[in-house]
């Protein structure tokens, strides 16, 4: 297997001694040179917006010859585009923004409205087990895809760094409302994304990916208590509405680049050439 290594040369990443470990793998199934619990919040940050968008040009774009992605398609990959399906979605120039369906496009959902399914569905559930009387739902399939949500919006701190602390905001906002810090909302999403691209190749599996984040909710401090509390119905609530102003915000700024794309496509001329 390919092992994914982090860069250690880029002034903004330091990491501490303990985070590469080759021989010390978080999970048996997995080869991990990246030991995500030895990472600080901003490691996590800096590797999730720069070193994964890095490893996903290298794996999903560049083999079909394709530029690096741009800002306004990562935000339609969030919200949808003007047809609320990312495999028909182009960005500004043109290009598609989705290559895993280049061949055989189907309609699929943006990240958000995904999260918001996943959520919707798991109060379904919820209930549903009430008026069974049986367990609830585990939390793992809607945070997973808010997990998505988390890893395209940390992309665009790259991609469109004007916007960076309003992105950072949108990230803080969404740990909060499940009760988490960002350093956790943060953690899920480098599990998640360091078996579907960090390995060294793009291998999606949703069973393997809900597994590590069964993994992560089953830590526990040296008192005993999780690491990772379960959101509570209350707080998976006000998720939902969080991700949809979220959206709102997103679908707004798309609007901004499209408008400074259109200016610089077309300047204004100097008064004197303008006849």
């Amino acid at each position: 297997m390919v092992h994914f290594h982090i860069e250690m040369t880029t002034a903004e990443f330091r990491p501490g001694p303990d985070i590469i470990n080759p021989h010390a793998p978080n999970f048996s199934e997995l080869h991990y040179h990246v030991r995500i619990d030895a990472m600080t919040p901003d490691d996590k940050r800096y590797w999730l917006s720069d070193q994964i968008l890095k490893e996903e040009h290298r794996l999903l774009r560049e083999p079909y010859n394709m530029p690096q992605i741009r800002a306004e398609a990562k935000i339609m990959f969030l919200t949808g585009g003007p047809k609320s399906d990312v495999t028909e979605a182009r960005d500004f120039d043109g290009n598609l923004i989705h290559t895993r369906h280049l061949d055989h496009p189907r309609p699929m959902f943006a990240e958000i409205p995904e999260a918001l399914s996943s959520i919707s569905h798991w109060f379904d559930m919820t209930i549903q087990s009430k008026e069974n009387n049986t367990l609830p739902p585990s939390p793992v399939a809607p945070l997973s895809e808010i997990a998505d949500v988390v890893y395209n919006i940390s992309h665009l701190l790259t991609l469109d760094e004007y916007f960076w602390e309003e992105y950072n905001e949108y990230l803080k906002r969404i740990a909060g409302s499940l009760g988490y810090d960002l350093d956790q909302l943060l953690t899920i999403a480098v599990y998640k994304y360091n078996f579907r691209l960090g390995q060294g190749k793009s291998q999606k599996n949703i069973g393997i990916e809900n597994e590590l984040i069964n993994k992560v909710l089953a830590k526990t401090g040296p008192d005993g208590k999780p690491l990772f509390p379960v959101p509570s119905e209350s707080q998976f609530q006000r998720t939902f509405h969080t991700l949809a102003e979220v959206q709102t915000l997103l679908n707004t700024r798309l609007e901004q680049l499209r408008q400074e794309y259109e200016w610089e496509k077309n300047p204004v001329l100097p008064k004197d050439q303008s006849k």
